[in-house]
């Protein structure tokens, strides 16, 4: 009955080193149907289009390098979302990647967004992304970006429609570049608002 009660940046408090299953019922229950993204990234995976995981993977982690890689990624992302802007005024989310249930926090400093890795939950009022590691990696990597991620259901929101729109319309470009090829030319997309909506949408069924 605690965790019914708890707020919710204490109900889903960071899963890497607990059960994975047990963690992501318990994300899912938080952030209802944040668990479809792991439907998206596998039909994206058997289509070739979308990296096997890291942590999905067989094989024993020897010395945590699939964390250390996770890690690098989460970095990246992190240098590619402050390209966009050094402004200290870019608001504050939280991240959690579903195979591992790993929770990051992008927090703003003097030079823009820094990537705090494993931390133990989001920060009340924060914004919500729920994704997969390789979808992270694929953004860093210059191969994805942020729009089309959400677009097609590889990346769900969870917050206010300001929240999400302001992220939206931001940093859809994100990934469309590797961090040294980053520029201003980007490609046309679709509304922020039509992002939004498919982001927050399942396209029908359970994954």
């Amino acid at each position: 009955m605690a965790g019914m009660v708890a707020p919710a940046s204490e109900a889903v408090a960071c899963g890497y080193d607990s059960p994975q299953s047990v963690s992501r019922g318990v994300l899912n229950w938080a952030y209802p149907d944040s668990l479809h993204v792991i439907g998206a990234i596998s039909r994206e995976v058997a289509a070739r289009r979308l990296p096997l995981a890291n942590f999905n993977r067989a094989g024993v982690d020897l010395f945590g390098q699939r964390f250390r890689a996770t890690q690098t990624a989460l970095t990246e992302l992190a240098e590619l979302l402050r390209a966009t802007s050094s402004e200290p005024s870019q608001p504050a989310f939280s991240l959690v990647l579903v195979e591992p249930v790993l929770w990051t926090r992008f927090e703003p400093s003097v030079d823009g967004l820094h990537a705090k890795v494993h931390v133990a939950s989001p920060e009340p009022g924060d914004l919500v992304l729920v994704t997969g590691e390789a979808v992270i990696s694929e953004i860093a990597l210059g191969r994805l970006t942020v729009g089309d991620a959400a677009r097609i259901g590889l990346i769900r929101f969870y917050g206010s429609e300001k929240q999400k729109s302001d992220f939206i319309g931001t940093y859809r470009h994100v990934g469309g570049q590797p961090i040294a090829k980053w520029g201003a030319s980007h490609a046309a997309m679709p509304p922020a608002a039509q992002l939004i909506t498919d982001a927050v949408q399942p396209s029908g069924g359970n994954p």
